[in-house]
């Protein structure tokens, strides 16, 4: 059995790690959560699944010290705790992870979430920081085959370093609709046809994009509405396109709300014209809810398993507007449609992204640090 180590940079809820801790513990494994914030509903939860959850907060005045203090601690945590393994999600806790991965006997895991964010953000800092982090890297884990083909076609990393496993879930984790706020929220925002798009509210994700297709739909004389969740710098942008486009009545932005799948039982169908996922949460919760989908066919793992007008309704990420408006316009008024798109995604993300179906693949990766531990 192994001490295995959960290293993130938040502190808010993540199910897909949740799940893989509560499996490894199941197993037998002493398993650790660190964050580099404060502690949180994160924490909370994962104790409640038998996890030992600490929390190493640093003020950030100067980045560089910033990743040194967050490496220097996490040496010392590794030591102290006899960690084996780890498994640092996102960058910044991914480069304090490789930063002191040369000094512990631990085995280190970066685990990337994104494709090619950083290049649709035209961030630099963020560029350098995946060319640092997953240069470095000795071990790295993508959650599709997209991402692992970005990082070796434009990253220039190797695909000898490079593992892909899908996320995993154990879906008993998530809340169950709860009934009365599912009919309040329909009462709420009365219409024939509820949309709803839930995201972090910033360009890669382009929630704009829903709100146009919105008021073509309502110019066209559709009874539709659209509800807006989710945080992010475009908030009081998108409330400004709202008025001047004069929605008031029909979109609703209505930031983070923790109940989601109360939001997704109410509405009629997600719609999610991101750019920016590497394996889509949203559309993983919108299945276990057995909710209709619109995506992107090209965006993150919907290649792999979305399959246009049988589990989901899927659009170019170039003309995307223009076709949100055409293929919604073909389930208006289809509950039956609507119904069929659900439950067949809901069967599709049960099969492909159960925790049983995962875990395999993190099996194989414990018992060969346990073989090579015995050497």
């Amino acid at each position: 059995m192994l001490n295995i180590l959960f290293y993130t940079s938040f502190n808010t809820r993540s199910r897909d790690t949740e799940s893989l801790m509560e499996a490894f513990v199941n197993q037998g494994h002493s398993v650790f959560l660190l964050t580099q914030t404060e502690k949180g509903a994160y924490q909370e939860n994962c104790e409640r699944l038998g996890v030992r959850s600490f929390s190493h907060p640093v003020k950030k005045q100067n980045s560089i010290l910033y990743f040194l203090r967050h490496a220097l601690f996490l040496k010392r945590f590794c030591k102290t705790n006899h960690i084996q393994l780890v498994y640092a999600h996102l960058e910044n806790a991914g480069l304090a992870a490789v930063l002191c991965q040369p000094f512990i006997s631990a085995k280190v895991f970066t685990c990337r979430h994104t494709v090619d964010e950083a290049e649709l953000m035209r961030s630099r800092k963020f560029m350098l920081l995946n060319k640092i982090v997953y240069s470095l890297s000795r071990n790295t884990i993508v959650v599709s085959e997209r991402s692992k083909q970005y990082m070796v076609e434009k990253e220039g990393v190797s695909e000898k370093k490079i593992r892909v496993i899908r996320l995993a879930y154990n879906f008993d984790l998530y809340p169950k609709p709860d009934p009365q706020k599912v009919k309040e929220i329909r009462q709420h925002y009365s219409a024939y046809f509820l949309m709803l798009t839930a995201c972090r509210m910033m360009e890669g994700k382009r929630p704009q994009l829903a709100i146009e297709v919105c008021k073509k739909l309502v110019d066209e004389g559709l009874d539709v509405k659209l509800l807006l969740l989710g945080d992010g710098p475009l908030v009081e942008a998108l409330n400004k396109q709202v008025r001047e486009q004069k929605l008031e009545s029909r979109v609703f932005v209505l930031g983070y709300r923790s109940n989601i799948m109360d939001f997704l039982s109410a509405a009629d169908i997600l719609v999610h014209p991101s750019l920016q996922d590497s394996s889509s949460v949203i559309i993983k919760e919108a299945g276990l809810n057995a909710k209709a989908v619109i995506a992107c066919r090209e965006v993150g793992d919907a290649p792999e398993y979305l399959v246009h007008n049988r589990n989901a309704l899927l659009v170019s990420s170039i003309n995307t507007a223009s076709e949100l408006c055409t293929e919604l316009k073909t389930v208006y008024g289809h509950p039956n449609k609507l119904q069929e798109l659900g439950q067949s995604l809901k069967s599709s993300v049960l099969e492909r992204f159960a925790i049983s179906t995962v875990l395999p693949e993190y099996n194989r990766i414990h018992l060969e640090l346990e073989h090579h531990g015995e050497n």
